[in-house]
């Protein structure tokens, strides 16, 4: 599993300072990010339930999706996050970061919900369109 985000992307997302020219990144938050970028991006892609949708995909010369044998979709080469995706994995980053004992009132899902949520309000919401769906 690759992260879906890179520190930097953390870093202006989250409004961690940088140095006037931006080229020296570093934080006394680096080592919760070195955890926390990689989890986050488990957890999108355990949600989305297949690997394909993290990424944009390939286009034949129609326009078409390529599939592979077993009919799933292929990734473009190179491996490209899809916006939506980085969006979400940014969005959930945020709310762990702001309320790292989880006890934000995004992190919070309510018995209606149903059991099985991995990340918060929002970045489900982000990512709902993308996510197989299944039947219990």
């Amino acid at each position: 599993m690759i992260d879906l985000i890179t520190r930097e992307d953390a870093y202006h997302h989250l409004r961690l300072d940088v140095d006037d020219e931006g080229t020296n990144i570093t934080s006394p938050d680096d080592p919760w990010l070195d955890i926390f970028i990689p989890a986050i991006s488990e957890a999108v892609a355990a949600w989305l339930k297949d690997e394909w949708r993290l990424y944009v995909l390939e286009l034949d010369s129609n326009g078409d999706v390529v599939v592979d044998s077993n009919g799933d979709p292929v990734p473009a080469q190179p491996l490209t996050v899809r916006p939506l995706v980085g969006a979400a994995v940014l969005v959930e980053l945020a709310a762990q970061y702001r309320y790292r004992e989880g006890e934000g009132i995004d992190n919070q899902v309510g018995q209606e919900a149903g059991h099985g949520y991995l990340l918060n309000k929002t970045s489900t919401a982000l990512l709902a369109g993308l996510r197989k769906t299944t039947v219990a």
